[in-house]
């Protein structure tokens, strides 16, 4: 099964809520993350995914990409975080969408 307990990109130590996961449930794969910013080269140099025993979308996450405007369908892939006691999550029709995303600062980018 896969480690989600240290940052698939400089492999800092993670608790079970700490930092981000990134989670492709039709496929139960996923990663993790100690900051948005190791996202972007994790997708683009390693994309290396944890097979997990499961991984399901969020309750939390919005039906449609933020990005492309589209409504998620089963191959979409789901970023998570936990600022407090509440998960926060974003779904993504693909990875290309993910990385233009937080290339432009997430969920709180200037508008």
């Amino acid at each position: 099964m896969g480690d989600l307990s240290k940052c698939d990109w400089c492999g800092v130590g993670l608790g079970e809520r700490d930092g981000l996961r990134l989670v492709k449930p039709a496929r139960n794969m996923g990663a993790a993350f100690c900051r948005l910013e190791h996202v972007v080269p994790w997708l683009m140099k390693k994309n290396d995914w944890h097979i997990l025993g499961t991984a399901e979308v969020p309750d939390a996450a919005d039906p449609v990409c933020p990005v492309t405007g589209e409504e998620l369908d089963e191959s979409a892939i789901y970023l998570i975080r936990w600022p407090s006691d509440v998960e926060v999550a974003d779904g993504f029709s693909d990875t290309e969408a993910l990385l233009e995303w937080a290339r432009s600062g997430g969920r709180y980018a200037p508008e």
